[in-house]
């Protein structure tokens, strides 16, 4: 159906029309109505007959064989309506619960419809609304989720997400929290990742093998280039499925790392694993132990360090002596 609002308008009007069983409308008709009810949403009225005639045409086209129109002369007029007496093209076709269950999946749709240029989704969400007649019913929304909408950058989401899908090589310009310039660099962009509210993109640097992760918050400028593309080769969903967070050391490998957990924080932990390879080894009184394998990097630290004293690390030692390490830095800002 035609992209537009106005457009929407006129097809809720034109189908009224051809669905009434007690009428038949003219051309001429149809269009006095649907300039009534643009003028309703202040939108420009129709000028030219052609336009309801394309209308016609392009419900016929989508809905074809169940939106077959057929015409008649009456007098000096051609009048039109649907085959199916029966037929309307917002006649809902669901069961109530069916309706119900397609409403929330907009509404879970919606949660993209704050990102920078994805109005895409509210149209669509928009237009399947209008065909199931669903502002007739409550719309609450019962799932909510822990996005930022306010985060730096997600003007970069639709320009990156296009040029992933599209394969085309960037310039971008970023700037780190370590950095005191802005540096461009020519990126292949790959993926798109989100950890703890942020957005990341994964791509590679041109000259590199190894993988570098922006943060879209940090990204200054995107730029279009003439240089050839190359392809990743790599399962991004397998890729990180053996870490938390985003960040990896090319060179390292997965490490079984053991942890005490609290009784406080066990039932916690339990429920909510730290990662898919969490298995408990032990457990008694004073708490559980568990492993999970996985690459040692900043995100993990953080999330051991958000458990307090209700975490520690058991194993490796080298990997503990780090934590201890910066807990005893955190005391020492506490006068400790």
């Amino acid at each position: 159906m035609p992209n537009s609002k106005n457009a929407d308008v006129r097809i809720k009007v034109i189908d009224r029309c051809l669905s009434d069983k007690n009428r038949r409308y003219s051309m001429a008709e149809m269009m006095e109505l649907c300039n009534e009810e643009l003028e309703l949403h202040d939108f420009p009225p129709v000028l030219a007959m052609n336009t309801i005639r394309g209308d016609i045409e392009q419900i016929q086209r989508i809905y074809a064989p169940n939106a077959d129109v057929e015409s008649f002369r009456e007098g000096r007029n051609i009048r039109y309506h649907y085959v199916d007496p029966d037929f309307s093209i917002y006649r809902p076709l669901l069961k109530p619960e069916e309706t119900a269950q397609l409403i929330q999946t907009l509404c879970l749709l919606k949660r993209f419809k704050g990102m920078p240029q994805f109005d895409w989704i509210s149209e669509i969400s928009d237009r399947l609304g209008a065909s199931l007649k669903i502002d007739e019913v409550s719309t609450d929304e019962v799932v909510g989720f822990d996005e930022n909408m306010d985060l730096e950058g997600l003007d970069h989401f639709t320009p990156l997400f296009n040029a992933i899908s599209e394969k085309r090589t960037l310039c971008i310009t970023y700037k780190s929290f370590r950095q005191d310039k802005e540096v461009e660099y020519v990126v292949y962009p790959y993926y798109l990742k989100q950890y703890n509210k942020r957005w990341f993109l994964i791509a590679r640097n041109e000259g590199y093998e190894t993988l570098t992760n922006y943060a879209l918050d940090r990204i200054l400028g995107i730029k279009e280039t003439d240089v050839p593309f190359k392809t990743a080769g790599i399962n991004f969903a397998d890729y990180f499925d053996e870490m938390i967070g985003v960040s990896k050391d090319s060179n390292a490998e997965p490490t079984l790392v053991k942890l005490w957990v609290s009784p406080v924080s066990w039932p916690y932990v339990r429920t909510k694993p730290l990662h898919g390879t969490q298995k408990k080894v032990g457990e008694d009184a004073t708490g559980a132990v568990i492993t999970i394998e996985v690459y040692l990097n900043y995100e993990l630290e953080q999330l051991i360090l958000s458990f307090g004293e209700n975490m520690e690390v058991l194993e490796p030692e080298w990997f503990r002596g780090k934590i201890k390490m910066r807990i005893g830095k955190g005391l020492e800002r506490y006068g400790g």
